[in-house]
């Protein structure tokens, strides 16, 4: 999935958490969604693909192991400044980045039954479980030209828009509440 998919799945996941909770948006949550959202492609890619140190672009932060360390880590933190729901931001958009790296074709056929295709969900239990070797996961480069509009491609920018769209229409953290911040 790309960086837009991503944050669109990752924060229409935290608005159905928070709204189930009974609570609101908040600013520094959101960042936080955001930035889980990013974070398992910002470390594990260069450190794959660039300096070779993990096997594969998927590895390390895409791990469960690393979102429990990490969740562990900011609520330890957060919990000493009073915001432990950034805690929730960034364990949902960690987590959810790492499911939707599974993709539709995983998904599909695992619900049908297609148990060949748990050989694609190794990366969810790195290091216990070796990395699935993926066809172009040697280099940003080689990721870029097999970049193709595609429906899969279609649905995650069709998600980005409803997710633009919750963002606007909530009446927390709408362009009103922005622009009261930034002056």
């Amino acid at each position: 999935m790309w960086p837009w998919g991503h944050l669109a799945v990752a924060y229409l996941s935290y608005v159905a958490i928070v709204r189930l909770r009974g609570h609101r948006q908040r600013l520094w949550p959101l960042v936080a969604v955001a930035v889980g959202s990013q974070l398992p492609d910002l470390v594990d890619k260069p450190l794959a693909w660039t300096f070779a140190v993990l096997p594969s672009g998927r590895t390390l932060m895409h791990s469960f192991f690393a979102a429990l360390v990490m969740v562990t880590v900011t609520y330890w933190v957060s919990r000493r400044i009073q915001r432990q729901e950034v805690t929730v931001g960034l364990g949902v958009g960690m987590v959810s980045h790492s499911l939707v790296d599974l993709g539709p074709g995983v998904v599909f056929g695992l619900l049908q039954g297609q148990w060949d295709q748990l050989q694609w969900t190794t990366y969810l239990l790195w290091p216990l479980l070796a990395a699935p070797p993926y066809p172009n996961d040697s280099s940003f480069m080689e990721h870029l030209t097999t970049f193709t509009l595609n429906s899969y491609l279609i649905f995650q920018f069709g998600l980005l828009v409803v997710a633009v769209v919750v963002w606007l229409r909530s009446d927390t953290l709408g362009l009103k509440t922005i622009r009261r911040s930034i002056r």
